[in-house]
């Protein structure tokens, strides 16, 4: 278990906390491959769920298209780590794009382990 001290209890501040394993903070910053096109694009996330992600993008992704999409963390000394994941186009309006995961990240997917931060960033926020 983690130490935490309160400075103050009401205030809700800590300090002297102790993790056990190093932080990556999970970047709205993606990028975007499309299947059978060299070309790589970026995009703003707008929500991240198990199944897939919404994006703002400029480049027209047309429903059924064929991604990767990267996925980029910042550790606590600045160093980078990039995880990549296949989806599918399932819906756009205008430079707003929805992309189901392919496979999702469900229970025995080998999607897991290829985006392990990404995992444990969604298993943070549902905590």
């Amino acid at each position: 278990m983690e130490k935490i001290e309160p400075i103050n209890k009401a205030a809700g501040a800590t300090v002297g906390e102790r993790r056990r394993t190093r932080r990556y903070h999970l970047l709205t910053r993606v990028d975007i491959a499309v299947a059978g096109d060299s070309n790589v694009f970026w995009g703003s996330m707008s929500n991240l769920s198990w199944t897939g992600v919404a994006l703002c993008a400029r480049q027209f992704l047309k429903a059924g298209q064929r991604v990767t999409i990267r996925f980029r963390f910042q550790g606590e000394e600045g160093q980078e780590v990039v995880e990549s994941l296949a989806a599918k186009v399932i819906w756009r309006n205008g430079d707003n794009t929805g992309l189901e995961f392919d496979p999702p990240l469900g229970t025995g997917s080998p999607a897991l382990k290829q985006a392990a931060h990404l995992v444990a960033h969604l298993m943070l926020k549902e905590a």
